[in-house]
């Protein structure tokens, strides 16, 4: 990513795009799923050869996790999400069971500044 999309992106308020550089093609196809149910993807650095993109749905009871993808290779490796707060981690390991976690997730519109006590008292 260029110094100019980082400085563009400081000065509106919004979070830099997301550095696709070195993902696989169907690494790319499973962040680009998690964004259409709702995750917003963001870079969360490299760990001993271990690139993080976390996800975001926002609000008190949406969901969020990683993807964890290989820095040499650009395969996704494993991921972790939690449906809202209190909810149970899912896991899966392997790019294909980290597409189909991703494929299955629900997608839950909760306010930003939701104050009801679970999801289902929710209501946008």
């Amino acid at each position: 990513m260029s110094a100019t999309s980082h400085a563009r992106a400081a000065a509106t308020g919004e979070p830099a795009p997301l550095d696709l550089t070195g993902l696989t093609p169907y690494t790319v196809g499973i962040i680009r799923l998690a964004e259409s149910k709702g995750l917003r993807a963001a870079d969360g650095g490299t760990y001993r050869g271990v690139r993080r993109i976390t996800l975001n749905a926002g609000g008190k009871h949406g969901s969020f996790g990683t993807i964890q993808v290989g820095k040499a290779s650009g395969r996704a490796l494993r991921a972790e999400l939690v449906h809202g707060n209190g909810g149970i981690e899912r896991r899966a390991q392997g790019a294909v069971a980290v597409r189909a976690l991703v494929k299955n997730e629900r997608v839950h519109a909760c306010p930003d500044g939701c104050t009801a006590h679970s999801a289902a008292d929710c209501r946008p």
